[in-house]
């Protein structure tokens, strides 16, 4: 008989060789899944992190459907801003003033004298929320700010840097007057501001544009705020 010495290596061979071929883009597919997967999770949170950032800035518009003018970008009127949301770093929030709705009624009333007390009187065009605003003020001692024909609601005091922001349900419209108080001056010098102006806004509804971001992700909402509610308009991913 022939020798059979040697007969195996062949077969050895091209084991070790298909097994190099199949297991070396193998390793590399899982290497690959493995890093994909740890920044799809990354991804995941940020865009989670994301929108409950968005979420905290709808229900502040809903508690303040004026809380700012400014039409850039800016964080200020959102702070002071959560530092941490489920472990994580909160994202970075910024806001953008951009419209009042077609449906907001605003109503102007100049202050000539800015101490003592003093009425202005408006006409409600129909029932629910007023929003009086008093800007250009700065006051040492308390501001009270009052709606006639609301009975049992609470008037507004204010303190130190305006603009001072009163809300007012009104069940009717028809003629209102709005009562505001600041301190008179005394020995010391004054303690009030000087003129300032009053602006009604009739069931304002206004637009914004919310921004989020954290790590290499950012939603951009575009929303309606009133005091009723928000309602986003659009919602984008970048």
């Amino acid at each position: 008989m022939n020798s059979q010495k040697g007969q195996a290596l062949p077969l050895a061979m091209m084991a070790l060789a298909f097994g190099t071929l199949v297991i070396t883009p193998f390793l590399g597919h899982a290497s690959s899944s493995l890093i994909g997967s740890r920044l799809y999770e990354q991804g995941i949170t940020e865009l989670y992190s994301c929108d409950a950032g968005i979420e905290w800035a709808l229900w502040q518009l809903k508690n303040n459907p004026l809380l700012t003018f400014i039409t850039d970008y800016d964080s200020t009127p959102l702070e002071p801003i959560p530092s941490d949301i489920n472990g994580s770093p909160f994202p970075t929030m910024e806001l953008r003033f951009v419209e009042f709705s077609e449906d907001t009624r605003m109503i102007s009333l100049e202050w000539e004298d800015g101490q003592g007390e003093h009425e202005y009187d408006f006409d409600a065009t129909d029932a629910g929320i007023i929003f009086v605003r008093i800007d250009n003020i700065t006051a040492s001692k308390t501001v009270i700010v009052e709606l006639s024909k609301v009975p049992g609601q609470p008037d507004y005091e204010f303190t130190g840097d305006g603009p001072y922001i009163s809300v007012f349900e009104i069940d009717s419209a028809g003629p209102y007057t709005i009562l505001v108080t600041l301190p008179r001056t005394n020995k010391y010098g004054p303690l009030g501001p000087g003129p300032i102006t009053i602006t009604i806004y009739e069931n304002p509804v206004t637009v914004y544009d919310i921004r989020a971001q954290t790590g290499d992700h950012a939603i951009t909402v575009r929303a309606t705020a009133s005091y009723l509610a928000t309602t986003v308009i659009s919602w984008r991913v970048e």
